[in-house]
């Protein structure tokens, strides 16, 4: 008898987001929400008040849709996170770096994380393993980021862009090492200009975590 062996399909992106929970429009809509609130910054504001205006809309979108479809949001460290009702998925947001959305470039987080996403970020998953089979062996919650990056090229506005999970990772350091990437293409926004597009995106929040 001939045997034939069948060869299992790579998964797409597109797969990759689903077994996480997400579609790519919830993540271009987040983006969007984030980029023109970005662009509505008083001139005369702070200088870094339009990435915080991108990241406070940009999570508030994000998390907008996925409670729509049964997510549960989690506000306990002010860290904007959102958890899937049934998976052990949280899902946040992360400035990144030019090296985002490029699957053989280095990832590094733009600055040092505290206490409290170092503690989300303690069961997370190392390089050995793959996507699916921590999703069905999973010991504690993973911590995964949308990653984006905003920047100028020429006349328009281009936002790298990923959805990736970091390894485990001390408070205070930045993040370099991650267990899994899902890079996407990057977004594009003609004829628009946005300030400050390096300026740090988040407000790092000092957070007394209390013994469980």
């Amino acid at each position: 008898m001939t045997r034939i062996a069948f060869r299992k399909p790579t998964p797409t992106t597109e797969d990759k987001l689903a077994d996480l929970g997400l579609r790519l429009t919830h993540l271009d809509h987040a983006i969007w929400a984030g980029i023109e609130a970005r662009s509505s910054s008083p001139p005369l504001g702070p200088t870094n008040g339009p990435g915080l205006l991108d990241w406070i809309h940009r999570v508030g979108k994000l998390r907008e849709l996925l409670v729509a479809e049964g997510w549960r949001r989690l506000d306990q460290w002010n860290a904007g996170l959102v958890q899937h009702p049934t998976r052990p998925v949280v899902l946040g947001t992360l400035q990144g770096n030019r090296g985002t959305g490029s699957p053989d470039a280095p990832l590094r987080s733009d600055y040092a994380k505290g206490p409290a996403i170092a503690a989300m970020m303690r069961d997370n998953d190392h390089d050995q393993f793959s996507l699916f089979e921590t999703m069905a062996r999973s010991e504690g919650l993973k911590l995964w980021f949308l990653v984006t990056y905003p920047m100028q090229v020429d006349d328009k506005l281009v936002v790298l862009r990923e959805v990736s999970q970091p390894e485990p990772t001390p408070q205070g350091q930045v993040i370099d090492r991650w267990a899994h990437r899902i890079t996407l293409p990057p977004l594009e926004f003609p004829h628009l200009r946005a300030r400050n597009v390096d300026g740090p995106e988040e407000v790092a929040v000092p957070v007394q975590l209390k013994a469980r």
